[in-house]
């Protein structure tokens, strides 16, 4: 072989490397990077038409602010929605991918309201008012919430709380992700709506419905994600973090999701040891399911509840 073409081809594989590499971290960049359009609002950029009474109580609710500091310095800003009466109860709302807190969760309040829960609505990392440039996915968001559940520990002076965690899509793999961790005894239950497995599996799902072989994408983003992120995108895993867990734990997902796949749900409650249980809404797509049967949820998660927060 000629020497000009051995450099020729010496060349070309090196610029397809690198082109390769750089597919990768931008394909990454682009998944994890902060939504400049989807701000902190407190009337909500929702995606479903609230209802009159929803409205009237947003109104009329007066909100106080919150704040942390990650373990990588990062201020994270989060509203307070204090209960109508003592009460030692507390739920904190964990909002889902490019969303913010009041966009996922303007529906729920009043009925969180009504049964007496203090209720937080954190903005997550790279979402609505709090800091970070790259989205957590769950895995740095897992580490955000402890620190939000000390928070609301130091504002109620310490007192013994009855802590529930409810997630969202995104949201939904971070507190299944903080379950693994060692939890407060103040934590006495997990509700995780319409969570993926791992976010491997999930990126794989989204190339696939955008018909883009994740075999050319998936294995350079785990390889550049320590670098782009800070973290192994293959340790946010919510599968091995249930497996850990001994918070009882609801599972909700809706049927027809495609976004998050419905079998996910089942692997994530298979694998959970602690106390469990299970409502896969019919008709139901992402992140949907309360707005397709409001009253089946509702209701699930009331039972849930009386088991375990009194």
């Amino acid at each position: 072989m000629k020497k000009d073409t051995k450099i020729a081809i010496g060349a070309a594989l090196v610029t397809g490397v690198i082109t390769y590499s750089l597919i990768g971290y931008e394909a990454l960049k682009f998944a994890a990077q902060r939504n400049l359009k989807r701000k902190a609002i407190h009337t909500p950029d929702v995606h479903h038409e609230l209802k009159k009474e929803d409205m009237e109580f947003l109104d009329q609710a007066h909100f106080i602010d919150m704040e942390i500091t990650a373990f990588d310095d990062l201020k994270l800003k989060g509203k307070l929605l204090p209960a109508s009466e003592d009460s030692n109860k507390v739920i904190i709302l964990v909002h889902g991918y490019h969303s913010t807190n009041f966009r996922d969760w303007a529906y729920f309040l009043r009925f969180y309201h009504e049964l007496g829960y203090h209720i937080l609505l954190p903005n997550a990392r790279a979402h609505g008012d709090s800091e970070g440039d790259y989205a957590g996915f769950g895995w740095l968001d897992r580490l955000d919430i402890l620190e939000w559940i000390h928070e609301v520990q130091k504002y109620f002076a310490f007192k013994p709380l009855q802590i529930v965690l409810h997630g969202l899509s995104m949201g939904g793999a971070a507190v299944l992700m903080a379950s693994g961790e060692d939890l407060s005894q103040d934590v006495k239950c997990i509700i995780s709506d319409c969570s993926y497995t791992n976010i491997i599996d999930e990126f794989r799902n989204i190339l696939k419905n955008k018909k883009i072989p994740s075999n050319l994408l998936v294995p350079n983003a785990e390889t550049m994600s320590k670098r782009v992120l800070g973290y192994d995108i293959k340790d946010a895993d919510a599968t091995k973090q249930v497996a850990k867990s001994h918070t009882p734990t609801l599972f909700i997902h809706g049927d027809q999701d495609d976004f998050v796949p419905t079998y996910m749900v089942y692997e994530l409650y298979k694998a959970c040891n602690a106390p469990k249980d299970l409502l896969v809404v019919e008709g139901a797509n992402h992140a949907d399911s309360y707005m397709v049967n409001q009253p089946l949820y509702e209701s699930t998660v009331k039972n849930f509840l009386n088991k375990y927060v009194h």
